[in-house]
């Protein structure tokens, strides 16, 4: 939506007291920053919770229940939202399939969630490598001070800092190697066999995750393993059990 009238039938479409919410902005994989012409409000509908007041429920508020029906089951309330949302567009007038927070801190909040949900902390990792990456440019700028606007003390240590940042990005950057991580790695091997006896500083095969089950002296049970700590493990670990995962 790029104009009021398109907006107001929108709006027309629902009645009257709907619910507005307001979402946090997004941006699309391959918009132009330059372009501020990319910007559009998108609009959608969400079905969210109502509380016993038939206000919309809040976290970890209860929530309504209608009339029972023929066999006593009482559903859940749920009300019509009319959800609007700043997104940047990759291709203006094009809603694309794909976006992501605009924040860069919302991002992150989002990528480690995504290691929570599904184990998968590559997207986190180049998030935090990004942020490293800004804040070593801005501590750049500020160390320099063209217009001599701060104390000669600030820029030294701002000096120390930017050398310390140029560290941390280098660090971050070699972390997003090891965005992916199997079972064996994860949980750390059994007491005899820690997780330092078989990382040897190589990353998970990402696309042999699950290949592999391992167990090791002690542990009781079988872990799923990639296929380059399943090797360690038989290379390192007497008496450790690899063989492949027969659901893979």
């Amino acid at each position: 939506m790029a104009t009021t009238d398109v907006l107001a039938a929108v709006a027309m479409r629902f009645p009257e007291g709907t619910p507005i919410l307001l979402d946090f902005d997004e941006v699309e994989p391959g918009h132009d920053p330059g372009d501020t012409r990319g910007w559009a409000v998108v609009a959608r509908v969400d079905h969210l919770p109502l509380n016993e007041t038939g206000a919309l429920a809040g976290p970890g508020e209860p929530i309504a229940t209608g009339e029972a029906d023929a066999e006593g089951t009482r559903s859940l309330l749920f009300t019509p939202v009319l959800t609007l949302q700043s997104r940047k567009l990759a291709t203006p007038g094009r809603l694309g399939p794909v976006a992501r927070a605009a924040d860069p801190c919302q991002r992150r909040e989002d990528a480690y969630e995504l290691i929570e949900r599904e184990g998968e902390a590559g997207l986190y990792l180049m998030e935090l490598l990004e942020a490293v990456a800004e804040l070593q440019r801005e501590v750049t700028a500020l160390a320099t001070d063209k217009d001599r606007l701060l104390h000669p003390a600030a820029r030294r240590h701002l000096g120390s800092l930017r050398n310390a940042l140029a560290s941390a990005k280098s660090f971050a950057d070699n972390a997003t190697r090891f965005g992916s991580v199997c079972e064996l790695i994860r949980r750390g091997g059994s007491e005899e066999f820690a997780v330092e006896l078989l990382d040897d500083g190589r990353p998970c095969d990402q696309d042999s995750l699950h290949q592999m089950r391992v167990e090791l002296p002690g542990m009781g049970c079988s872990e799923l393993a990639c296929r380059v700590h399943a090797a360690i493990a038989r290379e390192k670990v007497p008496d450790a059990h690899v063989s492949p995962n027969p659901h893979a």
